[in-house]
């Protein structure tokens, strides 16, 4: 270091420091010399065969400054599994107690301090790893330490600080909006899915990032493994569902959600698993994600070539996506990178932002078309309009013309002489021809269904009659025709009419009974009114229920009236 100038500037400890293996340091007893040195940054898996996954060893290294180098420190890196650094014998950094086997180790809690004062001209910095806690496949000093000016590297420490919290408060305020988004409009899932993936990648920001070691200093090394994989367990499948709602016709594909499901096994083993099975488990979930996303990308490239809106912009951003993640992944898998360090998570923001976008492009386009809908909708609503006051004009000028010329030729036929059979004959079927037009008039004037012509009818007619209050009427009318239906409730008037309200209590039962649809009235006690009635009436009665092809029973007497009809489904 009396070879550099450290104000303004920070610097890597990298190369090579002496290295102890199977040795711990204690300060009350000298440091175990063996004379070997191993690189820095590196894991001891890769220094010799000789040396275990699980296990434990001392780095040492020695620092010379001049007296003009003052206000030098010394920047302590988070390193997996449990360590302790010592500064000249003085423990300056400890996140738990090292041991010599699993059962000795013990994680305690993530000092909040990194950076430390050299305030000496030779210094001895010896650092103790034991990985029988946590990600025991990575043993050794992954990251560098630095050294250099100490306000420099206070600064550095709040100055990362601040970027991560900014980020991770960043990406889950998209994600809110996005949730936001969809509470509003709940007509389309992608805000759904995709909110859900921004708070999975501001989750995964946190724990990836040392805020969890300043908010949560003492969740256990196993917590934190099991928080990373199952955010990276969840990123492809979440994904996917944007994808899915996005474009059904391709992603929807069968195959594609069997192989998409078969991510459960990695996201449920993170609540299963023991902690030594889960970070085999986890080794070899790292060759996965690559698989997958040129599954995706594949997908997502013929769903492109099919010229699906926004198609091209969503592979772009997703091919950059897919390309630093495979940076990531070769690093955590043999320590490489072919493009800048930790490029997954600046290109989760960049994918982020990008695709907000165009969720918010496609919402807009919903927009547009629920307002060309609404206009259409409108003009539709309009055209009906005018079309049923024009078909009640032409109902009605029919109608007007119909029934004057009938009634003219029955009032011609009734001053005949009445004995003569053929004149009542064609007299009766004028009457019918009459009745059946009027019928046809009717049902072109009615704007509504089946339901409102028999059902409502007659719950109508017993809201207004107290004394029919146990009725019992259910919704058949779906298995009739529209004008049987009609058929229907003209027999109900003309029934109604001819029982001539009775002041007992009465009861109407309109359903099912066995293979049949069944009308039946009973009326109890004395009529309030003992009008005749015309004949015409039970004639066209029976006339409509030939109709309809169904059987009838009449019975008017005295202090009692019944009618049943019997329509065969």
């Amino acid at each position: 270091m009396s070879t550099v100038a450290p104000w303004g500037e920070t610097y890597p400890l990298n190369g090579d420091w002496e290295f102890s293996w199977g040795k711990l340091y204690s300060p009350n007893q000298s440091y175990p010399a063996t004379g070997e040195y191993f690189p820095v940054p590196g894991i001891w898996r890769e220094y010799s065969p000789q040396f275990t996954l699980q296990g434990h060893g001392t780095y040492r290294l020695k620092i010379h400054k001049t007296p003009a180098e003052d206000n030098l420190a010394i920047y302590v890196p988070r390193i997996p599994g449990v360590y302790s650094v010592y500064l000249n014998k003085k423990m300056i950094f400890a996140n738990g107690i090292n041991g010599i086997d699993r059962t000795n180790t013990e994680f305690l809690a993530h000092p909040s301090s990194l950076v430390y004062e050299l305030d000496s001209l030779d210094t001895e910095l010896i650092v103790n790893v034991s990985n029988y806690r946590g990600n025991f496949l990575k043993g050794g000093i992954r990251n560098p330490f630095l050294i250099g000016d100490l306000d420099l590297l206070k600064a550095k420490v709040i100055e990362e600080s601040i970027w991560e919290t900014v980020l991770v408060a960043i990406i889950f305020s998209i994600g809110l909006y996005h949730l936001i988004f969809f509470a509003s409009y709940r007509k389309d899932l992608a805000p759904l899915f995709f909110s859900f993936f921004c708070f999975l990648v501001a989750f995964y920001s946190f724990v990836t990032s040392g805020l969890q070691y300043l908010i949560t200093p003492e969740l256990t090394l196993d917590l934190r493994i099991r928080m990373e994989y199952f955010c990276e367990a969840c990123l492809l499948p979440s994904v996917y569902m944007i994808l899915r709602t996005m474009y059904p016709k391709q992603f929807g594909q069968k195959w594609l959600s069997i192989l998409m499901g078969t991510m459960l096994v990695f996201i449920l083993s993170v609540f299963v698993l023991g902690e030594e099975e889960l970070i085999y488990l986890y080794s070899f979930f790292m060759h996965v994600p690559p698989f997958y996303t040129v599954v995706l990308l594949a997908v997502l490239g013929f769903t492109w070539w099919q010229n699906e809106p926004r198609a091209r912009t969503v592979f772009l951003s997703g091919l950059i996506l897919a390309v630093s993640m495979i940076n990531d992944v070769l690093w955590g898998l043999y320590e490489f990178y072919f493009l800048i360090p930790y490029s997954f998570p600046a290109a989760l923001v960049g994918f982020i932002s990008f695709n907000s976008y165009i969720i918010s492009l496609r919402f807009t386009k919903d927009l547009e078309k629920a307002e060309t809908f609404a206009e259409l909708q409108s003009k539709y609503n309009e055209q009906l309009r005018v079309n049923a006051e024009e078909k009640a004009k032409f109902a009605t000028l029919v109608d007007q013309s119909v029934d004057k010329g009938l009634h003219s030729i029955i009032d011609q036929l009734e001053s005949k002489e009445s004995s003569d059979k053929s004149l009542v004959k064609l007299k009766n079927e004028l009457n019918q021809t009459l009745s059946g037009v009027r019928d046809i008039l009717d049902l072109m004037h009615h704007q509504g269904g089946k339901e409102e012509l028999v059902e409502e009818e007659m719950r109508k007619f017993v809201q207004k009659t107290p004394n029919f209050s146990h009725s019992e009427i259910q919704t058949v009318s779906q298995f009739l025709r529209i004008d049987e239906c009609l058929q229907v409730q003209r027999i109900f008037s003309d029934v109604v009419k001819i029982g001539a309200r009775r002041l007992g209590e009465s009861k109407i039962f309109w359903g099912r009974e066995g293979d049949s649809i069944l009308l039946r009235i009973q009326m109890i006690g004395n009529s309030e009114n003992r009008e005749e009635f015309p004949a015409h009436l039970e004639a066209d009665l029976k006339a409509r229920a030939e109709k309809l092809g169904a059987r009838f029973f009449l019975l008017s007497e005295v202090g009692k009236f019944e009618f049943e009809l019997r329509i065969h489904s």
